[in-house]
């Protein structure tokens, strides 16, 4: 996953209001009376909201397992002035050298992993490396979204330079949602074809409250994609946040 798919992602992604993200983020710390100095952003892809954090005077280390992923941040990164150490680990192997404030992990982070155990080994390890005090905020697509949205369904765009075409299966039993990907990149008078397949799983709020008690962490919050709110029944995406 997320070898020739990290090349397209930002172009496929134009329409994310990264800044907005960023916001609701800040507006999580606020709310729970944090300033935190020292982040690590988890799932870090090709640097979204890394970067903003960055922009606004944290101090961000951001990792994804993703090497691709990590080339794309870091030229970013480089081309707007930005100091941003950018590691590639597995989340569920997180290893820091000293713990900091705060841990996010944005845009789907913890869909990707498809076992609960390993979420839970996750968890387990962010709470590790937390300062006492410390805060999680991340988000996830909904089950409504994967399960009713995304799943079994085909989406397409076109445009001179990228087109994509995107069939989507989602298995109820499992609750794993499984995105064949296919692009083609104009090079010249022809395009160039690449396929990819992703999935990600379905975790209701009862999973994932029952994940973060069990790692220690407490007051346990869920909150809308753009506000303090509660996400409705097919709200589309949750912002979660937990201290330790």
């Amino acid at each position: 996953m997320y070898q020739e798919f990290a090349y397209y992602y930002d172009a496929l992604m134009k329409n994310v209001d990264y800044q907005e993200w960023t916001n609701q983020v800040e507006r999580i710390f606020n709310k729970y009376g944090k300033k935190p100095k020292t982040i690590v952003d988890l799932a870090c892809g090709t640097g979204g909201v890394t970067n903003v954090l960055a922009s606004r005077g944290y101090q961000v280390t951001g990792i994804d397992i993703s090497e691709d992923m990590l080339f794309v941040a870091r030229e970013k990164a480089r081309k707007s002035g930005l100091k941003i150490s950018y590691v590639c680990q597995d989340m569920a192997e997180l290893t820091l050298h000293r713990p900091v404030d705060a841990v996010l992990c944005m845009c789907d982070g913890f869909n990707y992993i498809l076992d609960k155990d390993r979420l839970q080994k996750t968890m387990n390890r962010i709470a590790g490396y937390l300062n006492k005090g410390g805060i999680l905020v991340f988000d996830i697509s909904t089950y409504y979204k994967l399960s009713s949205i995304l799943g079994n369904s085909t989406m397409a765009d076109n445009n001179e330079q990228l087109s994509f075409i995107w069939f989507n299966y989602f298995d109820r039993e499992s609750g794993l949602l499984e995105m064949n990907l296919t692009f083609f990149d104009k090079q010249g008078r022809m395009y160039r074809r690449s396929d990819e397949t992703h999935v990600q799983r379905a975790y209701t709020e009862e999973e994932i409250r029952e994940l973060l008690q069990a790692s220690g962490f407490s007051e346990i919050a869920v909150f809308s994609a753009r506000d303090l709110n509660p996400p409705g029944k097919r709200s589309h995406r949750a912002f979660y946040a937990a201290t330790v």
